[in-house]
């Protein structure tokens, strides 16, 4: 493809989703950054959330994606990964493709979180992009159901996935579908014509890691940022071209975290390793990351933090799960909550106010405000665990616990 039709389709691509407000076709919402728009929250917050339908939907930590009226959920039934299409308004399924979910097995604590799928799927254009456990691509009509295209990497990796399994979720960008495959040991960033499957290039200098790569401007640079095993990295969204890199191995071989991107600034952090960022900048057209600061006092493992303003608002791992507010500019931490939120959580914003979901199934309403901790209301969802992400569409939420695809009404009961 050429360049410029390449930066051409990516603006009308980033337009598009900034446009979506009554959907949320991928990880973590239009723009990939746990932003909520086009959302109205209820005033006063009530006790209760009505509950518009629930079904039961398979295990995995997958989170539900939502677009034109379809919710679409990969879960593990049996021995399959099925790919369930719903129609939003009732729950109703429209369609499900099945598919042995492979050779994936999960090891020592990973066994606490079953077989997945982990990764979350992606809706574009009609079609939905799809990640399982065992690190198998798919693309499918949305309308139909039907495989448009399968992609296994088996036989080009000993192991096609990373320790814990594949978790990383298919980002579009014009033409193309962009993710991490392989194992941690041997793997790549890699990009596929998203209406062929065909490889147009590949990163092949590091392993996979379970963080989903982002679309962003850096430095006025076009670039794709992501962590692999063990860096984190700004990669030329046309050509796969390396344009920047920082080391980045924590314990456990983890880097799951989506980082902060704003105004030439990455932020992030990981298992055991403090929050940390950098600025891009530009020497004579070469990228170049420079170490702004770091914050020993905070780790953020799983959970990806959100922005408002100059403030990132994310779940710390002290205190058995601590919400915390910590300045873009140097890096301190401003206020946190009280500890015991658990070890993961899902946070949205919407507009000045901030929305988490615990693994205990209590949704949290938090004003995004660096003044200090303030919770508004909250209310339970569910007595079963939740580790897939919160999914906010128009006035609806969309929870998957262990089991069950929930909708509930932003209304009171």
């Amino acid at each position: 493809m050429p360049r410029t039709a390449f930066v051409c389709s990516w603006v009308f691509v980033l337009q598009v989703a900034l446009a979506s407000g009554a959907d949320w076709p991928q990880w973590r919402g239009p723009t990939r950054d746990g932003v909520a728009v086009g959302v109205e929250l209820p005033e006063p917050w009530p006790a209760a959330l009505k509950r518009v339908w629930q079904t039961e939907i398979g295990l995995g930590h997958s989170s539900p994606v939502v677009a034109g009226g379809k919710v679409v959920q990969l879960a593990r039934r049996g021995d399959d990964e099925v790919l369930a299409c719903l129609r939003a308004a009732d729950g109703k399924v429209l369609w499900r493709s099945a598919c042995p979910a492979g050779p994936f097995k999960p090891r020592g604590v990973a066994r606490y979180h079953g077989k997945g799928p982990f990764a979350t799927p992606t809706i574009a254009e009609g079609r939905v992009y799809a990640l399982g456990i065992s690190g198998v691509l798919t693309c499918h009509d949305l309308g139909s159901g039907k495989q448009l295209w399968r992609k296994t990497f088996a036989e080009e990796y000993e192991q096609a996935y990373p320790i814990w399994g594949a978790a990383n979720s298919p980002l579009l960008l014009g033409d193309l579908c962009i993710l991490c495959v392989g194992s941690h040991r041997a793997g790549a960033l890699a990009a596929f014509n998203r209406h062929t499957g065909q490889l147009a290039w590949k990163l092949a200098d590091d392993g996979a890691a379970y963080a989903s790569p982002q679309a962003t401007t850096l430095a006025g640079k076009p670039q794709l940022v992501t962590l692999t095993h063990s860096r984190v990295v700004g990669v030329e969204p046309a050509t796969g071209k390396l344009l920047w890199a920082v080391p980045f191995k924590v314990r456990y071989e983890m880097n799951i975290i989506t980082p902060i991107l704003h105004n030439d600034l990455v932020v992030w952090s990981g298992c055991y390793e403090p929050a940390r960022a950098v600025r891009i900048a530009s020497d004579d057209g070469a990228l170049a990351a420079t170490k702004l600061w770091q914050n020993d006092a905070e780790s953020m493992f799983m959970s990806s933090p959100v922005r408002h303003g100059d403030h990132i608002y994310g779940l710390a791992t002290r205190g058995k799960g601590t919400l915390v507010c910590i300045a873009l500019g140097d890096g301190k931490t401003v206020w946190s909550s009280p500890g015991g939120m658990g070890k993961y959580a899902s946070l949205v914003r919407v507009a000045d106010r901030l929305l988490v979901l615990t693994t205990k199934g209590d949704l949290l309403l938090l004003a995004a405000d660096p003044s200090g901790y303030n919770e508004l209301g909250r209310c339970h969802l569910t007595d079963r665990p939740v580790w897939a992400h919160l999914a906010v569409a128009g006035r609806r939420l969309y929870v998957k616990d262990k089991t069950h695809l929930a909708c509930f009404e932003l209304a009171g009961e």
